[in-house]
C-alpha cells in the first residue's frame, strides 16, 4: 500500500518524517522520492538485518538515518512537537518470513526463535516450554483467537514433558495432530502469530508507540498505521477515537470515512498483503 501511505503521510514536502518500521525499506524509499532536498527521513527497525540494509543506504542520502531501536522509544529519540508525520507498519517482512533461521514460518523448518530483535529477550522456543499451563492458554484463545486453544495447549504441555519444543517442525506436528484444515489458511496460523505476538511484546509496543506519536507530531502532522489484526487495528482505532491510550494533551482526528485496504490487484501481486488494514489520524490538539 506504498501510494496510499505516501498520499496520506507526506503533508508538507520539506518535512520530518519517521519509519517505525524500515524492514526492507519499500515505504522509506518512496517517502524520500517525494519529499524535497529540505525534507528528512528517520527510520527505525530492531532486527539487525534490517538496520545493516538501512546503513548502507543511508550512505547515498544525507537526508536518511537509521537507529536500530524499538519504536515504543519513539518519544525518547525525538524531539517533541517536532514530526510532521508517523508511519507504523505492523507487519512481518517477507525476509523474515522467508528465512528458516528466523522460526516465524510454519511452512519451513528451522530453530523455534520468534524474535524480531535476536539480540534480546526470550525466544519462542523457551517461551512455549517454560510458561505455564494457564499462559499458553491465554495467549492462544486472545492473541491467537484459536478456537482448539485447550486442545492445543494439553498437547503442547504432554509433548513438552517428553521433550522440549524446539523447532518450528516440533509445533506444526503438535498443532496438526489436534485439528485439520478446512480452508486454504494453514491450521498452524493462528497459533505462530499468536506466539510471535507475545515474544516480541507487540500489543505494548503498539500502544507505546501511538502514546509517544502523539508527543512528537507536530499540530496537523499524520499518523499512518498499517495493522494486519483485528486486535491491533481496534487498538489503533479506539486510540484515534480517544477512547484508549494515554493522550496527554493531544487529540488526533480520523482521515478518512473508512481505513484503506490493499486493491485487487496488490493482493494479486502480494497475497501477504490481503488483511493489510490502513488507518490514517492528524493530530489536532
Amino acid at each position: 500500500m506504498v501510494r496510499e501511505v505516501v498520499n496520506n503521510l507526506i503533508v508538507d514536502l520539506s518535512g520530518h518524517y519517521v519509519d517505525c518500521t524500515f524492514g526492507n525499506g519499500g515505504h522509506s524509499i518512496n517517502i524520500l522520492k517525494n519529499i524535497d532536498s529540505a525534507g528528512s527521513l528517520i527510520a527505525l527497525d530492531k532486527d539487525i538485518e534490517s538496520v545493516n540494509i538501512g546503513k548502507d543506504f543511508a550512505a547515498s542520502d544525507e537526508r536518511f538515518k537509521i537507529i536500530k531501536s524499538n519504536f515504543s522509544n519513539l518519544s525518547m529519540l525525538l524531539e517533541k512537537d517536532s514530526i510532521d508525520g508517523i508511519l507504523v507498519d505492523l507487519g512481518i517482512s517477507s525476509s523474515q518470513l522467508d528465512d528458516s533461521n528466523r522460526g516465524f514460518s510454519f511452512r519451513k523448518n528451522g530453530p523455534l526463535d520468534m524474535r524480531i530483535d535476536q539480540d534480546e529477550g526470550l525466544t519462542a522456543k523457551d517461551w512455549i516450554n517454560e510458561s505455564s499451563k494457564q499462559e499458553i492458554e491465554e495467549v492462544l484463545k486472545h492473541l491467537g483467537q484459536e478456537r482448539s486453544y485447550k486442545k492445543i495447549t494439553d498437547a503442547i504441555s504432554k509433548s513438552r514433558k517428553i521433550k522440549p519444543i524446539s523447532s518450528t517442525k516440533d509445533l506444526v506436528e503438535i498443532i496438526l495432530s489436534c485439528k485439520t484444515s478446512r480452508s486454504r489458511k494453514h491450521p498452524a496460523t493462528n497459533v505462530f502469530r499468536a506466539i510471535r505476538m507475545r515474544v516480541n511484546q507487540e500489543l505494548k509496543e503498539l500502544s507505546k508507540v501511538l502514546d509517544d506519536a502523539g508527543k512528537v507530531l507536530k499540530l496537523g502532522g499524520r499518523l499512518v498505521v498499517i495493522s494486519f489484526h483485528s486486535i491491533e487495528d481496534r487498538i489503533v482505532k479506539r486510540f484515534i477515537q480517544g477512547k484508549e491510550g494515554n493522550h496527554g494533551e493531544s487529540k488526533f482526528s480520523l482521515i478518512g470515512r473508512k481505513p484503506l485496504k490493499p486493491s485487487f490487484q496488490e493482493i494479486k501481486r502480494n497475497p501477504r498483503s490481503r488483511s493489510a488494514i490502513l488507518r490514517v489520524a492528524e493530530k489536532v490538539v
